[in-house]
């Protein structure tokens, strides 16, 4: 999924639990938590800076493995699982147990969405099995030959994934909702 659907998915996901549990809290530190869980959610990708630094480019070139973002540990479902718990439960305050519940569902909704179809190892380091919906650990090869050439043939496969209408209807959802901010 590309980051504006990640980033949507947090926000749906940070607003479901602030409506649903209604903590005593005021407008503003709610307002800084749901975007704390629209980071979060974006936050897994960041690994990506790391991955074209790591070959040089911002694409990844024919052959390539192009997964490489995701061998980083900021795509181990368990340890951001352990430190947004660990941050809730050490909590001195109600604030505090948010930001640390906001650490961790925004970053599964991350996961939760590149399970659609790519997949994640949700289990790992105890077991390196890809969960996916579909295409589990399959990426259609994407060529081209500079940046421009790489991401435009990029698109043009997205637009035919599933991921793609998930991301789409994520972010109409999102638009509907967020029209009070």
């Amino acid at each position: 999924m590309l980051p504006p659907g990640h980033l949507a998915g947090g926000f749906l996901a940070a607003e479901v639990l602030l409506k649903s549990t209604k903590p005593d809290l005021s407008a503003e530190q709610l307002r800084l938590l749901v975007w704390w869980g629209v980071f979060f959610s974006f936050a897994p990708d960041l690994d990506n800076f790391a991955a074209f630094a790591k070959i040089h480019a911002w694409w990844y070139k024919p052959g390539m493995d192009n997964t490489i973002h995701r061998k980083f540990l900021t795509h181990v479902p368990l340890l951001w699982l352990a430190a947004g718990l660990l941050i809730a439960l050490a909590a001195p305050n109600t604030y505090v147990r948010y930001f640390g519940l906001m650490v961790w569902l925004g970053s599964w909704t991350h996961f939760a969405l590149d399970s659609i179809d790519y997949g994640v190892m949700w289990l790992w380091p105890f077991n390196k099995k890809v969960w996916a919906l579909r295409n589990r650990g399959i990426r259609p090869s994407v060529n081209g030959k500079n940046f421009f050439d790489y991401w435009w043939n990029f698109i043009k496969l997205y637009v035919k994934s599933w991921t793609f209408y998930a991301e789409v209807l994520i972010l109409l959802i999102t638009l509907i909702i967020s029209t009070k901010y």
